[in-house]
């Protein structure tokens, strides 16, 4: 999207984008997919504004007239990635990414070739993601190694609603990619040791929750594989915001901001409670 978005850049005074999810169910009837709709006007001049929404699904009550005709559009030209517009609609959101960007230290910056490792699932976990200090067996599953001291507390992080919303603004919902993750930056300088041994407390009792709720599933044998793990982490939501509780002050953000992130696309995360 990079070349794109930097041709439209340079001759576009003006972008807007809507975006869709194919999930729950497809917005449009004729697009299986997930749907951004961009509307711009050549101008021959750089851009200054960027408009964007939030990635609208379809719910019980779903009216497309209605949707259509109440997009709520925000500038995120100051808070866009490269190649990466964030699918966004609040004040509110763009303030919390204005201080997600304000912390000292990003996630790239602090991984290493060795040493201990979180694991995270690239594809799968539609409303969650699972995030473990070990390996879950899955093929789909991708190390990342942190130093000892700070391991457990960056798979916290990355477990918590706060990186939730992060990834789904600005990924295309259906991937994981290191991009995501190593561009989400960490309040370094406030992880004191206290800190640490607290947040390593709850990532424990979090992930012992989330084995206890996951179930083993038998299929056809194929490629040597005859059952996996499938991950319910929407019945470990409270354990994950409690976490959000004691990370939202470190990265400066106000209760209603915390309370915001919690409750982002409530209904639809625990409505399908599929980890």
């Amino acid at each position: 999207m990079t070349a794109l978005h930097k041709l439209l850049e340079d001759n576009c005074e003006t972008i807007k984008v809507s975006s869709y999810s194919v999930r729950p169910q497809p917005i449009f009837e004729n697009a299986v997919v997930n749907t951004s709709i961009l509307f711009f006007t050549k101008t021959n001049t750089k851009c200054r504004h960027i408009y964007s929404t939030k990635m609208y699904r379809k719910n019980k009550d779903f009216d497309l007239q209605k949707l259509v005709n109440n997009l709520q559009f925000i500038d995120v030209a100051d808070v866009k990635l490269q190649g990466r517009y964030p699918k966004i609609s609040y004040p509110i959101e763009k303030e919390i990414l204005k201080k997600i960007f304000n912390q000292d230290k990003s996630i790239g910056d602090l991984l290493k070739a060795k040493g201990n490792a979180i694991y995270y699932r690239t594809t799968g976990g539609r409303y969650f993601k699972v995030i473990t200090n070990y390996s879950t067996g899955s093929t789909k599953e991708n190390p990342i190694f942190f130093e000892k001291k700070i391991a457990n507390a960056m798979g916290a992080i990355l477990s918590s609603n706060l990186f939730f919303w992060y990834y789904q603004i600005y990924s295309n919902n259906l991937d994981l990619k290191s991009y995501e993750i190593e561009s989400f930056t960490i309040p370094y300088s406030m992880l004191s040791d206290k800190f640490i041994e607290k947040i390593e407390k709850l990532y424990d009792e979090y992930l012992k929750d989330i084995e206890a709720n996951a179930n083993v599933r038998q299929t056809t044998r194929y490629a040597n594989i005859d059952s996996f793990k499938e991950y319910k982490i929407g019945k470990s939501k409270a354990s994950i915001d409690k976490i959000d509780d004691i990370i939202g002050p470190l990265y400066g953000l106000s209760k209603e901001e915390i309370e915001f992130i919690k409750n982002y696309e409530i209904e639809f995360r625990l409505g399908d409670n599929e980890g």
